[in-house]
């Protein structure tokens, strides 16, 4: 009786392995999200740059949002533009930068061809872990508006810092007009809202 008692408790024993193994089944592989771009961790200034034209060109918010210091992120726009709409550019925040890329993307014409040109004219280095990178800029965003350019132009000036994790981040952000009506700052101020 004991030895029955031992091989019915074996039986159920092994049952109950199989059954608990039948709960885990491996499934496939699912493809890579399309959606998603290519992030690559910014251990260098240029990797950085270059996530921020990946993430315009694929109108990625998220990843447009990690190339900004999250905490300390500020904005200074085009001088034309800053006098009549103080109260906007005054506290701009990466809640205002994320809210204006957002409804840029969400206004644009095509999937494809928008980008980002950036053409180096200065960097220097401010601390160990910080750079000021001073550039010209053509941006081309096909969004619906008729009434403004789909081509924006101008300067570009960076403070650019590591973050804890080694990792590039722009902190600071003034945009420099170089031609009338055409600088990124336009832009923002017709997508914030």
């Amino acid at each position: 009786m004991k030895r029955m008692q031992n091989g019915g408790m074996a039986l159920l024993y092994a049952l109950l392995c199989l059954g608990c193994l039948s709960c885990f089944r491996i499934r496939p592989v699912e493809p890579p999200d399309s959606s998603v771009s290519e992030w690559v961790s910014p251990t260098d200034y240029e990797i950085l740059l270059n996530n921020l034209r990946t993430a315009i060109a694929q109108r990625n918010v998220q990843n447009y949002q990690r190339c900004f210091d999250p905490e300390f992120f500020r904005f200074t726009p085009a001088a034309s533009l800053y006098n009549d709409n103080e109260s906007i550019w005054q506290n701009w925040s990466l809640q205002d930068e994320q809210t204006w890329i957002e409804n840029v993307f969400g206004a644009l014409t095509s999937p494809s061809g928008n980008s980002l040109i950036l053409e180096e004219v200065d960097l220097q280095d401010v601390t160990s872990d910080s750079l000021r990178y001073v550039g010209t800029y053509q941006l081309r965003m096909n969004h619906s508006d008729t009434s403004l350019t789909t081509l924006f132009q101008g300067q570009i000036q960076l403070l650019i810092r590591q973050n804890s994790f080694n990792e590039w981040e722009i902190r600071r952000w003034a945009d420099v007009e170089t031609q009338p009506d055409s600088s990124w700052s336009q832009l923002k101020l017709r997508y914030v809202q």
